[in-house]
């Protein structure tokens, strides 16, 4: 390998720049810390590409000379290799310059490496045709050929107090480092060249055993393909079969039979149609009758009703008249009491007595006619309502109904599909359905979600409904039997009055079962937590609510009449009592007004007779509207039973009319078909036998159906192959399969080749491996004999197999001072002993035969010696002929300067320089 003869730096670190004579064998760099001796190693070390020291790069040092470019530049030797040619060669000079140029540019730092035959100098360089600018890659493999291998510059790599790392290899590591260095390119190269083919005909072997394998595979899967193809045909044959004979057969079976049912259909159907057609004839003219009875009734009861009303309204109005002479006739009766009682003498208490009494009095009578005034208001307002045809509703369920019917969610109330048959039982049904009353029914089951979120707004506290069923069939006694719906209602409470059965007493229901629900006609229910009364004051339900609102109305006017009479009466008396009190004279009164009483009582017994005749003539009126009332009730159940039931009649002619329609559809139908069926088919289809023998293979066109459902879900489920194709592609299968069979048998034999002739490469490297460890060895114990030390290598056991050269190591042990051999790393030598192996193997691998030569990098190979070791280890730099720059510090022993022939000393840069002083260098003066 070459050595260094000179090196120059420009703008490197804090050097600005200066050059270094480095011709001697041993080159001893010495400073203080920091002063820069690991930056000159690393400057060489960028200059020969090997990574700087610690892990720092080359930018690091050109940025601090603060100049846009560096220059690294080394003369060294141009020496013969053991093969007799030059290190650089075509370069044929002694001299070789080696330039490493770094600049700026686009604000990165750049290397280029260039080669120059002769001592060039940096000015030259740029210009000069004799160097040779080449790119990284192939300026490291001319460095490489010319000695300086990638295994030499991992040791020149090693860091500050790392040169004794090299012992630290395990053998099979060393081995390697051995033949990098000392092995026979060309026959490594075709070693693993004979491997590379016999591994690529391995590959290509395992490739087509696994194409094969797939192939293989392919080929079953095709003559399986194959065997599904035919049995699909086979399946789609009966298919056909099936489909295109049996099924037709079995059809024009078929359809002779129903043929025949059709016809036997057709004319019961017929006949049914006559019988409902008289009987809705019959029903049409009885609900006529009952509707001219009920309109008669109706209008009957409209008059009777004015003439109550008129008859009522006189009687009212001739009462005002009657208020004046009572009153004048009711006032002299009071003045003579009190002319009698003063005639007797005044009780004054038991006037006061009566004073306060009657004062009591007045205030109850004034309390029951202002609540009989509120009610009569209520009934006026429902009286008018229901006429008008709607029912009076609290304003919250007035409110909730406007916010559906502003959402358009169609609705009615329970109030609008009840109807009430049985009149005696209407307090017990008013009873029952009191906590339903304002029952909200959807009329779209859909509408649900949104109605439901309006009655969680409006805090709506009744039901809203949205399932709804048909009313089915009332049991028999049930409360149910006495109402009907004329709409869709709740499944639930349809189940709530079935459930209850009717009692004309509570005896009769005590008679019942402990589990049976009843109730009474005046509301008394017993249910399974016991009986209690449930009844109403008011109707809401059925077409009486109204008339009884009225006949309440009546009731309450007649009632308050009273009470007004009542209360002139008892303020008549207050009066009288409160004039006595006063100490008015009665018998002076009666005297003075005597002519006016006298006209007053003619008045009274006068206008009474009227009066009575109005009496009689408004209790006619309304004997006659109670009479017309009492006729409508029954007419109008009648007639709602007569209509409901034409209803049925007309919906069950409808339904008549569409059957016979639809029957004869089918049977024309059925007529059209077998002749269209029959047309073309052959005649013992159509005989007597060839339609017993279908019905005897099939019993009906289902039993076809399902046969060929049967094969076509069987057909579905297998997974049929349906393309032709598949036999032509088995066929090409089978072909390819026999080729590759062929192919493979040739691929064997090329095998066997590269087998054998990776053996005969394989004994060729060997026998170089065994030259080459024998050479290493040999220069093992040359260096250990210069520096005292026993060296012992044990070469492997090598065999012509793979397997034993990959497990094949080097053991090398150390014999120091005549201790006992010891191994590259065990922990049994010192350090000193550790830095002298290190030294041994380093030195060993840069040996070529008996030729000096090679440079080393040595970074404090001293440190953590003492004196002794350190002149060991000075004596056997002396006595190798390689060139080693190796640094120290100066507060060194001396003795490290003893084998040193040339000095360098560095220098750590000054306060107010720019740069460091250049390193200066002593030479040792030869004799």
């Amino acid at each position: 390998m070459f050595s260094f003869h000179k090196l120059e730096i420009v703008h490197w670190d804090w050097w600005e720049r200066f050059s270094l004579p480095l011709d001697a064998n041993i080159v001893t760099v010495v400073g203080p810390n920091g002063s820069g001796k690991t930056t000159l190693l690393d400057a060489l070390r960028v200059l020969l590409t090997i990574p700087c020291s610690n892990g720092r790069d080359f930018k690091r040092y050109v940025r601090r000379a603060d100049r846009p470019y560096a220059w690294l530049r080394a003369v060294v030797s141009n020496p013969r290799r053991a093969n007799g040619q030059l290190a650089f060669w075509p370069i044929t000079d002694e001299r070789v310059t080696l330039f490493c140029r770094i600049r700026k540019d686009g604000g990165e730092w750049k290397r280029s490496y260039g080669i120059g035959r002769g001592d060039i100098s940096v000015e030259e360089a740029e210009t000069a045709e004799a160097v040779n600018w080449v790119g990284l890659r192939q300026y490291e493999s001319q460095l490489e050929g010319a000695g300086l291998t990638r295994a030499i510059k991992r040791v020149l790599a090693l860091d500050q107090g790392h040169t004794d790392k090299l012992c630290e290899l395990n053998g099979r590591e060393l081995l390697s480092l051995v033949f990098e260095v000392f092995g026979d390119k060309d026959v490594l190269d075709n070693y693993q060249k004979a491997r590379e083919d016999q591994t690529a005909c391995q590959r290509e072997l395992d490739e087509l055993t696994v194409q094969l394998a797939s192939l293989h595979t392919r080929l079953r899967a095709a003559e399986s393909d194959v065997s599904s193809y035919r049995e699909y045909q086979r399946l789609f044959s009966e298919l056909a079969e099936l489909t295109s004979q049996w099924r037709p057969r079995v059809q024009l079976a078929e359809l002779s039979d129903s043929l025949r049912g059709s016809r036997t259909n057709l004319v019961g159907k017929r006949r049914e149609h006559r019988e409902l057609q008289r009987t809705m004839s019959e029903t049409e003219a009885t609900h006529a009758a009952l509707t001219t009875e009920l309109a008669q009734a109706a209008e009957l009861e409209s008059t009777s009703k004015l003439e109550l009303d008129r008859a009522q309204k006189a009687e009212k109005d001739f009462a005002k008249q009657l208020r004046k002479p009572q009153g004048l006739v009711d006032e002299h009766q009071r003045l003579l009491d009190r002319a009698a009682r003063q005639a007797e003498g005044l009780d004054v208490e038991a006037a006061t007595r009566d004073q306060n009494k009657l004062s009591r009095r007045s205030y109850e009578l004034d309390a029951q006619i202002e609540a009989l005034g509120r009610e009569r208001d209520e009934l006026r307002q429902r009286v008018a309502a229901l006429e008008s045809g709607r029912r009076p509703e609290p304003a919250e369920v007035v409110a909730f109904r406007a916010a559906l019917q502003k959402e358009g969610i169609a609705h009615r109330m329970l109030a609008d599909i009840v109807e009430i048959t049985d009149d005696s039982w209407q307090p017990a049904i008013e009873a029952v359905l009191a906590g339903v009353r304002q029952l909200v029914l959807l009329e779209k089951p859909e509408d649900r979600g949104r109605a439901w979120k309006l009655g969680e707004q409006h805090r709506y506290r009744h039901y809203v409904v949205p399932d709804r069923a048909p009313a089915p069939s009332a049991r028999s006694g049930s409360l149910l039997e006495c109402l009907r719906f004329t709409a869709d209602p709740p499944s639930w409470l349809v189940r709530l009055l079935d459930g209850i059965q009717r009692v004309d007493s509570t005896d009769e229901g005590a008679r019942l079962p402990e589990s049976q629900a009843w109730i009474t006609p005046r509301g008394y229910q017993r249910e399974r937590r016991g009986g209690r009364d449930i009844s109403v004051a008011d109707v809401h339900f059925g077409r009486n609510a109204a008339a009884q609102a009225r006949t309440r109305l009546l009731a309450i006017e007649d009632e308050a009449a009273g009470l007004r009479e009542a209360r002139q009466s008892v303020a008549q008396k207050l009066s009288a009592v409160q004039m006595a009190l006063a100490g008015l004279d009665a018998t002076r009164e009666l005297a003075a007004r005597a002519a006016e009483f006298e006209a007053a009582t003619a008045e009274l017994e006068r206008l009474t007779a009227e009066a009575q005749a109005l009496e009689s003539a408004r209790a006619d009126a309304a004997t006659r509207y109670f009479a017309a009332v009492e006729r409508t009730k029954p007419l109008g159940t009648q007639h709602a039973l007569a209509e409901e039931k034409l209803q049925r009649a007309r919906k069950a002619a409808e339904q008549i009319d569409f059957e016979l329609r639809r029957t004869q559809r089918a049977y024309v139908e059925h007529v059209l078909s077998w002749r269209s069926l029959r047309s073309g088919k052959p005649l013992s289809w159509r005989s007597d036998a060839g339609l017993a023998q279908t019905r005897a293979k099939f019993e009906s066109v289902a039993a076809v159906e399902r046969e060929i459902d049967r094969q076509e879900k069987r057909k579905a489920e297998t997974n049929y192959v349906t393309d032709p194709q598949c036999i032509p592609l088995r066929d090409k299968l089978f072909a390819e399969h026999q080729q590759l069979e062929s192919r493979m048998d040739d691929q064997h034999v090329h095998l066997d080749r590269a087998r054998n002739s990776t053996d005969r490469a394989r004994s060729t490297y060997i026998g170089v491996l065994r030259a080459t460890l024998r050479r290493y060895a040999s220069n093992l114990r040359s260096l250990g004999a210069l520096a005292g030390i026993d060296v012992e290598v044990k070469h492997p056991e090598l065999s012509n197999d793979d397997l034993s050269l990959a497990q094949a190591r080097l053991e090398v042990q150390f014999n120091f001072d005549q201790k006992g051999m010891i191994g590259l790393n065990d922990g049994e030598a010192s350090g000193g002993q550790q830095v002298m192996k290190s030294m041994i193997l380093l030195v060993g691998l840069m040996a070529e035969d008996d030729k000096g030569g090679g440079f080393v990098f040595i970074d404090e190979p001293f440190a953590h010696l003492d004196i002794f070791n350190i002149d060991k280890v000075g004596a056997f730099l002396q006595a190798t002929r390689a060139q080693y720059i190796v640094t120290t510090p100066n507060t060194h022993n001396v003795n490290v300067f003893k084998p040193s022939e040339l000095t360098l000393v560095t220098q750590k840069k000054r306060g107010g320089m720019s740069f460091a002083p250049p390193i200066a260098f002593l030479r040792r003066a030869v004799g």
